[in-house]
């Protein structure tokens, strides 16, 4: 009988390791008045899966302070991103035409807003750039980086 429930115990902790290994990390990040990510460098394994979640502190209204958090493509060039989106207040200050370069993205957050985002980090190892692209926060230095080692 002992054996019989260490067989057990045994088959339901080798089905339950995969669910445990399975879930993504989290990493919470948070946007504040003083246009910087709480967050500013993230290490990585390639096809390691990810969630972030960004909450924004501020003392501003949302139409006048806010954050997202924007991972980039490799190569992107990022000051060259946020400045065309400046043109596209309606679309989270993000260029349409210019989608193809993000890899993940949260949504805009005023103060108290949270979001959170979920993703597989790519495969090619190196560095990959995040931005808010609020008017002028990449600027002013809210930005930061995906390490994949």
């Amino acid at each position: 009988m002992k054996i019989k429930k260490i067989m057990i115990t045994t088959l339901l902790l080798t089905l339950m390791v995969p669910l445990v290994y399975s879930q993504p990390r989290e990493i919470k990040i948070e946007g504040h008045d003083q246009l910087r990510y709480t967050v500013e460098t993230i290490k990585t394994k390639p096809g390691e899966t990810l969630k972030i979640t960004l909450k924004t502190v501020s003392a501003a209204d949302k139409s006048q302070m806010a954050h997202n958090w924007v991972l980039l493509k490799q190569g992107t060039d990022a000051l060259n991103f946020v400045t065309k989106g400046l043109q596209h207040q309606d679309n989270d200050f993000i260029d349409p035409e210019l989608k193809g370069q993000i890899i993940a993205k949260t949504d805009m957050l005023g103060d108290g807003e949270e979001d959170s985002i979920t993703f597989t980090v790519p495969e090619k190892k190196g560095e990959y750039q995040y931005v808010c692209t609020f008017r002028a926060h990449f600027q002013a230095g809210m930005k930061g980086k995906l390490i994949v080692e």
